[in-house]
Formats: structure tokens, C-alpha cells, sequence
């Protein structure tokens, strides 16, 4: 058996913004997976998701797909996402020319995002 395209850790220490780390590729043999990680730990009183992919090395279409299914989900939901992902990082640029930016914030570190999504609780 092959090793996991991916990894994905939480930071179980907050209980109201979901942290998640992204290790290794997402692409479409694991994307569907991810998803459904992640959705097992956003509860409905979650303020929402800090998507760290500092240490995510691959993007294909599949997985561009599961950040907008991420976005929708969120927002149906009244939540919010924000990713992080270092500047000089050659991710950063795909997700720009994506337009990911127009939808989730893209931040440097986890704190600054976890800052932003804690920052808009209450403020709609």
C-alpha cells in the first residue's frame, strides 16, 4: 500500500476556530478525504477555519475544487475560512491565479489568520 498523499493535523487547544495543517500533496485522490476530516471537526458553532497549507507542496484542480467547496460550505453556515500560506511560497502564487484570495483570506502565519477569524466574531 502506498503512503497517504497527505497528512492533516488539528490544533485541538480552541474550540471555536478549527486549525488544521495540510502535510504533502492534495490532489484528487485525496481531496474527498480531507473534506470530510475537516468536516468532522467544524461544528455548527464554529467560527471557522484556519487552513494552514505552509507545509502543503501540491495543489492540483481537484484540490483548488475543495477550497471553494470549503468556502461555500463555511459561508452557508455563517463561517469563515482563512488560509495560510507564506508569501514567497510557490502555492501562494497558484492560489492567486486562482482567485482563492477573492474568497478566503490568505495569511502569512496561523496566528495572524486565527486573529482574523477570532477578530470577526460577532461582526457578521
Amino acid at each position: 500500500m502506498n503512503a497517504p498523499l497527505a497528512r492533516l493535523q488539528f490544533d485541538t487547544e480552541n474550540e471555536d476556530v478549527v486549525v488544521a495543517r495540510v502535510i504533502g500533496e492534495i490532489e484528487s485522490t485525496n481531496a474527498d478525504e480531507l473534506l470530510e476530516a475537516v468536516g468532522r471537526r467544524l461544528r455548527n458553532d464554529s467560527a471557522g477555519l484556519v487552513l494552514d497549507l505552509s507545509a502543503t507542496s501540491y495543489l492540483d484542480s481537484a484540490a483548488i475544487e475543495l477550497l471553494f467547496d470549503l468556502v461555500r460550505r463555511l459561508r452557508a453556515h455563517r463561517q469563515r475560512m482563512r488560509l495560510v500560506v507564506p508569501t514567497d511560497a510557490p502555492l501562494r502564487r497558484v492560489l492567486t491565479l486562482c482567485g482563492i484570495d477573492a474568497v478566503a483570506e490568505i495569511d502569512e502565519t496561523v496566528d495572524v489568520a486565527f486573529r482574523g477569524i477570532r477578530g470577526r466574531l460577532g461582526g457578521g
